[in-house]
């Protein structure tokens, strides 16, 4: 592998070993080229060097002086002196040396050093659009000098970036002192400034003081801004100090630089106020922040903390960044206090989502979500079993208890993904044992546990594996509960289904339950009609009976993702269908009016698995036209 050099190092060393920040190239190229013949020959880099340096070091250092590390001075087109960022900067690092010493003397700047700094070394600040960039130090300077730029025609200075913010207000402070010992102006600012703080005199002089005899305290009070009066100080007393010396009519140096710190020190206050706010702004964004994670539904993604609003309503977002909001969750999942667990959980969940709930909130949003869990897997599970029923079938889980947990922890995968993810990652077991460890649990949040354990499934959901049975069998026929009647019939659907004339046995089976000697055919139709009475008074005029229910889905299925969309519209349906269909085996067409049709909806739309979508007046609406559809049909 071919050996290469480091030509920055090289004039660095060089610069260092003789005490230079500039150095002739011709001098600095025969140094390398002495030391490349000492080495070893058989390396095509030393060789080059040994016999012709130029062609290895200038085409580097011309590239080190576009990536700015170096600067060249040319003679005609030759490369004459290199010159190392330090040569500019410790001229000006010197000068402010001076100031320390003597802080009368001004702010250095090019012309008075008679320096020219190659402008890639310099950078002009805008001390009105320009420093609180560079004071923030959002990115890392680029160049080792910057020349602060006033509006109004006032001289700029230049100022190592090392020192901003902190020293260049330092110095800017010390200079409003010197003018505060020139003469009776101490006595003149403090006449003015007790017109503006007329009821705060000992404070005022307190202030005052400070700057007169303990600089870097006042620098420290104006930035931690712990002094609600600071900002207010600073402002008028800048505001006084730049009238005063804009009176003069010959203005020294002294007055031109004290007038620059003026400046800085109105600026650097505005600046430090500015900042105060911002972080009090975040602060409280945070508690608002904190407050909304406790709240209903007691469950989160970062796109719905996107969305909170503080108090006065106003968005989270325009305080703090989404980034700096995610990094707040992600230190409350991460951070606890010893002995204990995070603030917040997080939990992913089957289909992916990223949820984030708070501690002192995990149990009440548990056993919210049984209770809806429980609701619906009664429900769909009744429905599904007596259908089952009905045609002389059994599935293991109405038999097997074991089954009938694998049953429900399926229908909770499928239908309540975030308690399934809490239940797989064991949080609830954590948080009981972590207020365990801390004193007795409550023990409405003890009669879910044994032994530390969650109970199993169906005593979570508080379901019966025989008692849904029954239910289910509740809604049949009452010979469907009575074996000896069931198994008759039974035998009869058999005999039935094998016969040569299936006609009058299709025409028999036909008969509804509910009497009125109407075949399914006739009831159907009786149902289709009083649908359409019914339709009558509950769609608006001009509207199908499709379109009215395409208008009212808009207005409460608001999910932006296609497919979860789709979902929510299927499952919606699916309950209105199975609902419908047991009611239907005990209401007979006469008895479907307006009123008994809004009941029924109304019935449906109050379960908790349908209560927790927003706009709950039109769903009901929905639920009632959808009704009518099927009936029609």
């Amino acid at each position: 592998m071919a050996r290469d050099i480091d030509v920055y190092q090289l004039a660095r060393a060089f610069a260092h070993k003789n005490n230079l920040t500039s150095m002739d190239y011709t001098v600095f190229s025969r140094a390398v080229q002495r030391q490349a013949s000492l080495s070893d020959q058989s390396e095509a880099i030393y060789r080059d060097l040994a016999i012709n340096p130029d062609s290895i070091l200038v085409p580097r250092l011309y590239k080190l002086a576009k990536e700015r590390r170096i600067a060249l001075e040319l003679i005609g087109n030759e490369l004459a002196t290199i010159v190392m960022p330090e040569h500019y900067a410790n001229a000006f690092f010197a000068e402010y040396k001076r100031i320390d010493e003597s802080p009368e003397l001004p702010f250095p700047d090019e012309e008075g050093l008679k320096i020219t700094v190659p402008p890639e070394w310099i950078q002009t600040v805008n001390v009105d659009t320009d420093l609180a960039h560079v004071s923030d130090r959002e990115t890392e300077p680029l160049v080792p000098l910057y020349r602060v730029l006033f509006s109004g025609g006032i001289r700029p200075f230049v100022v190592p970036q090392v020192f901003v913010p902190e020293k260049i207000l330092e110095y800017a402070i010390i200079k409003v002192r010197q003018y505060l010992r020139q003469g009776a102006n101490r006595e003149y600012i403090q006449t003015k400034l007790l017109y503006a703080f007329a009821s705060k005199e000992n404070q005022l002089k307190e202030m005052l003081g400070a700057v007169f005899t303990k600089p870097f305290e006042a620098i420290q009070e104006l930035k931690s801004s712990a002094n609600e009066m600071v900002f207010p100080f600073w402002a008028h007393l800048t505001s006084h100090v730049k009238r005063d010396l804009e009176k003069k009519q010959d203005k020294t140096a002294e007055d031109l630089s004290i007038y620059q710190a003026a400046l800085l020190c109105e600026f650097y206050s505005g600046y430090y106020k500015s900042k105060a706010k911002r972080i009090l702004d975040m602060e409280q964004a945070y508690r608002s922040l904190d407050q909304a994670m406790r709240k209903p539904p007691y469950h989160f993604g970062l796109d719905d903390m996107s969305a909170f609003r503080d108090s006065q309503g106003q968005p989270l977002l325009g305080k703090v960044s989404k980034e700096d909001m995610e990094a707040f969750v992600k230190r409350k999942t991460i951070e606890a206090e010893e002995g204990s667990l995070p603030e917040l959980f997080v939990v992913t969940t089957g289909q992916g989502r990223r949820v984030y709930m708070a501690r002192d909130r995990l149990f009440p949003l548990v056993f919210r979500l049984l209770t809806e869990a429980r609701q619906e897997a009664r429900t769909r599970l009744t429905g599904q079993w007596s259908r089952l029923i009905e045609d002389f079938k059994v599935v293991p889980a109405m038999e097997v208890d074991e089954d009938f947990r694998k049953e429900l922890h399926s229908f909770i995968e499928s239908r309540f993904p975030l308690l399934d993810a809490l239940m797989k990652e064991r949080i609830p077991q954590l948080a009981y044992g972590d207020l365990a460890a801390k004193g007795d649990p409550p023990a409405d949040i003890s009669q879910v546990f044994y032994k530390g354990e969650l109970l199993p499934i169906d005593e979570l959901l508080d379901l019966d594996r025989k008692a849904l049975c029954t239910d289910a069998k509740m809604v049949l026929p009452f010979w469907y509960s009575v074996p000896i009647l069931s198994g008759l019939v039974r035998l009869f659907r058999r005999f039935s289904s094998k016969s040569r004339n299936p006609k009058p046995v299709k025409a028999a089976a036909a008969k509804p339950v509910g009497g009125e000697g109407q075949t399914l055919k006739a009831r159907r139709a009786a149902f289709s009609a009083a649908a359409e009475v019914v339709a009558a008074t509950l769609v608006p005029a001009g509207y199908s009976t499709e379109d009215y229910l395409q208008e009212l889905e808009g207005r409460w299925n608001n999910l932006l993702n296609p497919q979860a969309k789709a979902d929510l519209l299927e499952d919606v349906n699916s309950l209105v269908r199975d609902y419908l269909r047991n009611i239907l085996r005990s209401l007979q067409p006469s008895g479907l009016t307006t009123d008994r049709l809004k009941n029924l909806a109304a019935a449906l739309a109050d379960t908790p698995a349908l209560l927790k979508i927003k706009n709950h007046a039109a769903l009901e609406q929905y639920v009632q036209i959808y009704m009518i559809k099927l009936l029609k049909r």
